[in-house]
């Protein structure tokens, strides 16, 4: 599998994540780790995990959360 954003730069560069948000295929270069709070079901709540998980995203998706934060 081909980095999507890579292709549209005439690229191919092989992809190592497939973004959370939009599914594109994303190399090194234009995927990043985020921080992701994981909540379980806990009797009839919900419980916070102490440690944050990680959701792989491409630079577009990324860009779009951070703005809209």
């Amino acid at each position: 599998m081909q980095c999507f954003d890579c292709a549209e730069l005439g690229r191919e560069t092989a992809a190592l994540a497939v973004c959370a948000d939009c599914g594109a295929a994303a190399c090194a270069a234009h995927a990043a780790a985020v921080a992701r709070t994981v909540h379980r079901t806990a009797g009839l709540g919900r419980s916070t995990a102490h440690s944050a998980g990680r959701r792989l995203l491409c630079t577009h998706c990324r860009h779009a959360a951070t703005a809209a934060a």
